[in-house]
């Protein structure tokens, strides 16, 4: 899968995982939330996958890194518990959302060998698309954050 038709369809993905509590309050925390976005989480999931295949930079396998923390939203909301009450729980929640970004950054770099391999200093789709990812991410998890821990 070349980079940009990654991009293209990763993006739209993602953030229609990062509407959770948008999508919870149109929803409901219901049988038909879960089927909606685990439809979303699987084929985000699967345009990670088949980009990390093609590009060769990292096994396909790591691709579920990519969707683990949303994952962990939508059933912890569907299961209605908060379940990170030990702060352990959340350093592991942390770090998945780190790993989406190390998979995601991974899967963002130039692989074949019909896209260009300038190097990353110029190579300014690899660098907005990287601000983009990591803003995403710390967007994302502080939204998700503050309905799954007890925050005071």
């Amino acid at each position: 899968m070349k980079r940009l038709n990654f991009i293209y369809s990763a993006v739209p993905l993602f953030v229609l995982l990062s509407c959770g509590p948008l999508l919870v309050g149109l929803l409901g925390a219901s049988a038909l939330m879960l089927a909606v976005v685990s439809l979303l989480i699987i084929i985000a999931w699967g345009v990670v996958w088949m980009r990390l295949y093609t590009g060769g930079r990292l096994r396909p396998e790591f691709g579920i890194l990519s969707v683990l923390p949303h994952s962990i939203y939508y059933l912890s909301v569907y299961t209605q518990t908060k379940v990170f009450t030990d702060p352990t729980w959340q350093n592991i929640y942390g770090l998945s959302w780190l790993a989406f970004v190390g998979v995601m950054l991974i899967a963002l770099r130039p692989g074949r060998p019909d896209e260009n391999h300038s190097r990353m200093a110029k190579d300014r789709t690899f660098i907005m698309m990287a601000i983009l990812t990591i803003a995403y991410a710390w967007s994302t998890m502080a939204s998700f954050a503050s309905q799954l821990f007890y925050i005071q």
